[in-house]
């Protein structure tokens, strides 16, 4: 009895001194960005961010040196609508991660504009804080940077490939019948599919990254309603106004259109829109 009660002393007292170990490694971050985009009609949003990230599975060389697990927490508002997401994401090693998340929200009116961050029905209407916006989301990502083999201040040629399926859905619309969260267009519940592929150039400079970012969707990926493969691209510089302080000028491209009903349709390739992002990091 005794030897079984000081293996459990021992094993509490070992789990602590790993946890506090751990802990003692986390470290914590936290962000404000305002989003303020101009396209078809003016869109803004601030989200507020909290993240932590604990060394995980290191090892000695340097795709294993930095492995780690970050957990990123998010908060969005913008005049229509308010969403709370959170994202793992492992990185077991340098080039690679794999990400974990979900989030929940809700609309409401915005009378002023006469817009609606929550939509249900054929045809849609408002349903102002009727229900929960829900999703959740699994995804992957391979990453290279050109300096980690040659290294060097102009050397840096980043590459990401990233693909994700996720669920969205709300929580008062049954099987079939079609929402709309946030002027997205027309969905209904059901599995999606999105794809970033990102090249991008950094430099020691205060315009320190330009990018060419494309991504693509497809919609209900195991219903008859599938539709086409959907696509933006975005020219992407950021600016690092400070070191805390970034802004980055995004201007995208798009063959999705929103027909009169809002459902997705696909157009002629063309002029999306052009977003601002400033974020401040502390």
């Amino acid at each position: 009895m005794k030897h079984s009660a000081c293996k459990n002393i021992l094993t509490i007292l070992l789990l602590v001194l790993v946890s506090t170990g751990l802990f003692a490694q986390t470290t914590v971050s936290n962000n404000v960005k305002l989003t303020a985009a101009y396209g078809s009609g003016l869109e803004a949003k601030l989200e507020f961010g909290h993240s932590m990230k604990m060394p995980v599975l290191q090892s000695d060389g340097p795709l294993f040196s930095g492995n780690n697990l970050k957990v990123k927490g998010l908060v969005g508002v913008s005049p229509i609508a308010g969403t709370v997401t959170v994202d793992a994401v492992l990185t077991p090693i340098a080039i690679l991660e794999l990400s974990l998340g979900g989030g929940l929200g809700t609309g409401w009116d915005f009378d002023l504009m006469e817009l609606s961050g929550l939509k249900l029905g054929t045809p849609l209407v408002s349903d102002s804080l009727g229900g929960a916006y829900y999703m959740g989301r699994a995804g992957v990502a391979l990453q290279f940077d050109t300096a980690a083999i040659v290294p060097g201040d102009w050397n840096s040629i980043v590459m990401r490939m990233y693909h994700e399926f996720n669920y969205k859905g709300y929580s008062a619309a049954d099987a079939g019948v079609k929402w709309e969260y946030e002027n997205g267009g027309a969905m209904v519940n059901g599995i999606n599919y999105k794809g970033e592929y990102t090249l991008g150039y950094q430099m020691p400079l205060m315009l320190n990254l330009v990018a060419l970012q494309l991504e693509t969707f497809t919609y209900n990926l195991f219903t008859g309603d599938r539709g086409p493969l959907f696509y933006d691209l975005s020219l992407v510089g950021n600016l690092e106004l400070t070191s805390d302080l970034n802004l980055t000028i995004a201007t995208q491209f798009t063959n999705i259109d929103k027909a009169a009903d809002r459902e997705i349709i696909e157009k002629d390739f063309g002029f999306k829109r052009v977003a601002l992002m400033l974020n401040y990091s502390f």
